[in-house]
């Protein structure tokens, strides 16, 4: 079944032209990642004793400027990633080659689909690196045969999301996911995302289902307190212009504004560590208008920090029970029902439990979502948390 499986999958990928390599220094390094990963390379495909549990998935073109011309970045950003050291000897990771391109987006979009699902079925990890955000598409309804309330976190410098009648698909892939896929949809965060970039009728949009919107200074100035967003997600798909210009050049159209470089791997390694988070994208990086290979080297310490996370997920909730925890019942006055909270033993992360009104839907329904301490602290001065009250809404 396995070996059907991954030869299967194989056959969406062409695979790596190890001769292709301008710096093939990883190969005297024993401790870089490129020394250990499995490659499935044009001498030895792999094979079914080629257990592993994290894929990379690269993909080249698409970018809509180049015209789905070769640009070379995925090759880029692969040799910068082999030359980074080994995050764990343990964690085997394949690099399944680069993703074939369909003659439109629409069969990009639905290659990488069929490989995410045959991955998602072997239980691999998996991580998109290049192309166009819309991939992202692909991406969520290949998580649609396994969950049906799906949290996808859209990390931008704008909110890829049309309020008019006609648009681009392949720029505002949003309203594809709302309307296509909005009964498998629970809530979409966008992360990041500069005010001066985004109407106000994008926010009204997004109000309409409480779905989350958080801007970059606000995200910025607490970094910390959008990890609850992340542990809650299912897949982060992360667009490289929400990095500033000067850390990252190699996007067209990208802003003076926009997250450190450092703040994109600790947002990345946010992702890793969640129990959720089935595959984690990083698209439009253009390597042809890169500097020194600044960006794509960004790229690829961000796959390295979403690794690191990945190999310290601690297996809470949902995952596992939240048994070992402390439950807090907070009682505020404008609400009926006391707000719930729950504390890890182990890791200290917070959960609050929402559960609405019996006599809204007929019945008792209840969410436990992500939290901050902070969110506890709120509760404990009679103020209503932000995460209670958007999944509040939602059940109702």
């Amino acid at each position: 079944m396995v070996k059907d499986k991954l030869e299967e999958i194989l056959n969406f990928f062409d695979p790596v032209q190890l001769n292709s390599f301008t710096d093939s220094s990883y190969r005297n390094d024993k401790g870089s990642i490129g020394s250990g990963i499995i490659i499935n390379n044009h001498l030895k495909t792999l094979s079914s004793t080629d257990r592993f549990e994290l894929a990379i998935i690269f993909v080249d073109s698409f970018l809509p400027d180049n015209k789905g011309k070769d640009t070379q970045t995925a090759q880029i950003i692969r040799e910068e990633i082999y030359k980074l050291k080994k995050v764990s000897t343990g964690l085997r990771i394949a690099d399944l080659g680069n993703l074939k391109t369909g003659k439109d987006l629409n069969e990009t979009q639905f290659a990488l689909q069929e490989v995410c699902i045959l991955l998602f079925q072997l239980k691999v990890n998996v991580v998109i690196v290049g192309g166009n955000q819309s991939l992202t598409i692909g991406n969520f309804r290949a998580i649609k045969e396994f969950e049906n309330d799906i949290n996808l976190v859209h990390i931008d410098s704008k909110i890829d999301l049309s309020i008019a009648e006609e648009y681009y698909p392949d720029e505002t892939y949003l309203n594809q996911i709302i309307e296509n896929d909005i009964s498998h949809l629970y809530n979409i965060s966008c992360v990041g995302h500069q005010t001066y970039f985004v109407d106000q009728k994008q926010i009204n949009r997004l109000n309409e289902f409480y779905f989350e919107h958080y801007r970059l200074g606000v995200v910025r100035d607490q970094l910390e307190n959008i990890e609850p967003v992340l542990r809650d997600a299912d897949l982060v798909s992360f667009d490289i212009g929400a990095v500033k210009a000067s850390d990252a050049p190699a996007r067209k159209d990208n802003s003076p504004n926009g997250f450190f470089s450092d703040d994109a791997c600790r947002l990345a390694r946010y992702a890793g560590i969640s129990d959720r988070v089935r595959s984690f994208g990083i698209y439009e990086t253009d390597s042809t208008i890169d500097i020194n290979h600044q960006t794509s080297k960004l790229v690829a310490q961000m796959v390295w920090y979403y690794i690191e996370g990945f190999i310290n997920r601690k297996h809470e909730f949902p995952q596992g029970s939240l048994d070992d925890c402390i439950k807090y019942i907070v009682e505020i006055d404008e609400i009926e029902i006391p707000i719930v909270f729950y504390k890890s033993n182990k890791t200290q992360r917070w959960w609050i439990e929402v559960n609405n009104l019996p006599e809204s839907t007929g019945s008792e329904v209840n969410v436990i979502a992500s939290c901050s301490e902070t969110d506890y602290f709120k509760a404990c001065n009679n103020e209503i948390p932000d995460r209670w009250w958007i999944n509040f809404k939602k059940l109702r």
